[in-house]
């Protein structure tokens, strides 16, 4: 009886280029874990607006949107304008003089000249002061009444010396009552040395009134 040979028969080898599923495995989860984070970097980079990233965009970002800009300040009410100063009297225009209680006169310098005589008597001298000032002087009455007086007039000279009240000019202002619709009418001379002058006008108590400048 022959004897049959059972050797085992050898098995076909693995193909070389392939590898067990599980090793496959261990390499494909690493790799996926990898690119998912980097395409997370990349849709989180990328989606960002470029803008957002200046200094403006910042700036406009923090403003709330539905914040309105600020209103300028209303402008506060002009204030109503200051009455115009009573103008300074002159020659040749009438002024008012309180002379207390309510009374007022109504004066008129109608001329000022200068002149080496106010007097045409005995009692005539040559000025000390090197002129005199000779007013032509309306008096009225506008509230009240009042009374003219030539010694309710003084001056002084540009030096601020008094000047020396003549009391023998020609047709001197009168002393008396004035009635309203009245009028007295005279002259007021001062020794006064030439150049501009300040005639000032007393209440009865002799406290200045008002003032009038006379051109030199």
């Amino acid at each position: 009886m022959s004897h049959q040979n059972f050797a085992p028969v050898p098995t076909a080898p693995e193909a070389p280029g392939k590898r067990p599923i599980y090793k496959k495995k261990r390499l494909l989860i690493p790799a996926g874990v990898l690119l998912l984070g980097i395409m997370m970097g990349s849709c989180s980079g990328g989606n960002k607006p470029a803008a957002d990233s200046s200094p403006a965009a910042s700036t406009a970002a923090s403003a709330s949107p539905s914040e309105e800009p600020a209103q300028p300040a209303a402008a506060p009410a002009s204030a109503a304008p200051a009455p115009a100063a009573a103008a300074a009297p002159s020659v040749g225009a009438p002024f008012p003089v309180k002379m207390r209680n309510g009374d007022v006169a109504r004066i008129t310098i109608v001329s000022a000249v200068r002149t080496d005589v106010v007097t045409t008597t005995a009692f005539a001298t040559p000025p000390k002061n090197g002129t005199y000032l000779l007013l032509d002087v309306l008096w009225e009455t506008e509230a009240g009444k009042t009374s003219s007086n030539p010694f309710y007039f003084s001056a002084k000279d540009a030096g601020g010396r008094k000047a020396d009240l003549s009391m023998f000019a020609d047709n001197q202002l009168g002393s008396g009552d004035v009635l309203p619709g009245d009028k007295s009418r005279g002259f007021v001379a001062f020794d006064i040395a030439p150049g501009e002058a300040t005639v000032m006008i007393s209440d009865p108590l002799m406290q200045e009134a008002a003032r009038i400048q006379i051109p030199g």
